[in-house]
């Protein structure tokens, strides 16, 4: 295991020189590499006081890039942004679908504001950062209306409220997660730049733990009432309040889970993050899908829980990436005894918290074109190797998903909205579909089209047996 190379043997003082001066010279992300958040300067030792928060970025086998420090004064709209510097469920990070920016949640506090979870939220808002691939930050979006904590007033004791995540699926719609006050926990939502939020849950968990979207929908992790695992929030990617906070079928509903960070690496497969000791089941827990259930494969062990957590899958092998606070390790997933590698070491007086790698932004493009009540939702990068995953919405009849090599962009009949997007060069059955694109670099560069047929179902075109959704298209990279 290697140290950060702007700490490792340097006094204090000296550290947070040369750390002033990475922070300087940044440069945009590279693509494929692993950004971790880093909480403390090193300086001093970590406390529940606000403390600097910078996003460390290294190459997958954990070679030290860069360092991004975050705003730690306000400039214009943008706010400070800082985290508790021993708040464990706080700090992560999340990618927005579309690629393009990296997302999380602290507090608008200067460096040192004591006990800063128990600040109230209106007094010190909490703040969402956005950052794109050139490394620029924008802190503008506050939500003085969520994870309210309050101080102590004896005989009263105080209450935290800790801001943990923020995901988003193209840098507007933004939704977080966290704990605080009645009425302002649970899951959120935000738009980029707004300074008011809307509490989505219908019910408990209230306290939740790491938000993020995935293949259309929303999902938040649990460790609280019967909500022991990931839970998915409403259906697609909600706005509005009301929404039925459902636990996954098949994860535990009694206390004792430590669930975490997530990761989907298909529809059927989800790693979790438990940050328990290793013998009480703690690390990389492995869950398959089947029959409409969620059942644990294995856990992946290498000593000790974890709570960050990311990955890439390429042809059916995953990688993941994961910090349980003291370290940032990888683990190819090989089957239950998988080996696991040690990357870097949190500098003294430091923490990891979230991780994410960066892939590449994706190529699919909506296509208007539909008719009828059904529609289409596809999700993905186009990357060889990786997944694009299709799911018909609202059907009435059969769903029937067509590919296509070929653009038409022809009316399906004379006086009829519904247009062909592409040849149907082939299709399937049934919704959601995986199409697995092979793990081939020549293919990149091919364009291809997907649409969907609602068979035999009414309100589409003339005939009925032509009702179509819109199309996508994307090139494989």
């Amino acid at each position: 295991m290697i140290t950060h190379p702007v700490f490792g043997g340097l006094r204090h003082f000296t550290a947070v020189a040369l750390l002033a001066s990475a922070a300087l010279a940044q440069v945009p992300f590279t693509i494929g590499n692993v950004v971790v958040v880093r909480v403390g300067d090193g300086a001093a030792a970590l406390s529940s006081a606000a403390t600097a928060t910078f996003l460390d970025e290294y190459t997958p086998a954990g070679t030290f890039v860069q360092t991004i420090a975050m705003p730690t004064v306000a400039s214009g709209l943008n706010q400070p942004f800082t985290n508790a510097g021993s708040s464990t469920s706080e700090g992560f990070l999340n990618v927005s679908d579309n690629g393009l920016f990296l997302l999380l949640a602290g507090y608008s506090a200067a460096p040192g504001t004591p006990a800063v979870p128990t600040t109230t939220s209106i007094t010190t808002p909490r703040v969402i950062a956005r950052v794109d691939l050139s490394a620029s930050i924008d802190t503008s979006t506050t939500l003085p209306d969520a994870y309210n904590g309050t101080p102590a007033a004896p005989p009263i004791t105080s209450f935290n409220g800790n801001p943990r995540a923020a995901a988003s699926s193209n840098g507007i719609d933004i939704w977080t997660s966290g704990n605080g006050t009645a009425g302002s926990n649970g899951v959120r939502y935000v738009t980029f730049g707004g300074n008011s939020s809307v509490g989505l849950n219908l019910g408990a968990p209230g306290n939740t733990r790491v938000v993020s979207t995935y293949n259309g929908n929303l999902y938040t992790s649990s460790a609280s009432t019967v909500n022991q695992g990931v839970c998915q929030v409403g259906t697609g990617l909600p706005t509005t309040a009301g929404q039925a906070v459902t636990l996954l079928p098949g994860f535990p509903t009694a206390a004792g889970p430590s669930s975490y960070d997530f990761y989907f690496a298909n529809p059927s497969t989800l790693y979790v993050a438990d940050d328990r000791a290793q013998a009480s089941g703690g690390g990389i827990q492995k869950w398959a899908l089947a029959a409409g259930t969620w059942t644990l494969q294995y856990t992946l062990s290498g000593g000790t829980g974890y709570r960050g957590l990311t990955g890439q899958t390429v042809a059916g092998v995953t990688t993941l990436w994961a910090t349980n606070g003291n370290a940032l390790v990888s683990v190819v997933d090989t089957g239950a005894g998988s080996t696991f590698t040690s990357l870097v070491s949190a500098p003294s007086n430091t923490a990891f918290r979230g991780v994410r790698r960066l892939g590449k932004p994706t190529t699919l493009q909506r296509i208007t074109a539909s008719c009828g009540a059904a529609d289409i939702f596809s999700s993905g990068t186009g990357e060889v190797g990786t997944d694009v995953i299709t799911t018909v919405l609202n059907p009435l009849g059969i769903p029937l998903i067509g590919y296509g090599l070929s653009a038409i962009g022809f009316p399906a009949l004379p006086g009829c909205s519904c247009v062909f997007v592409h040849n149907y060069a082939f299709v399937v059955v049934g919704s959601p579909h995986v199409l697995s694109l092979p793990n081939q670099p020549a293919l990149a560069g091919t364009q291809l089209w997907i649409q969907a047929v609602d068979f035999v179902a009414p309100g589409g075109c003339n005939d009925p047996l032509l009702t179509l959704t819109d199309g996508y298209t994307f090139l494989i990279q």
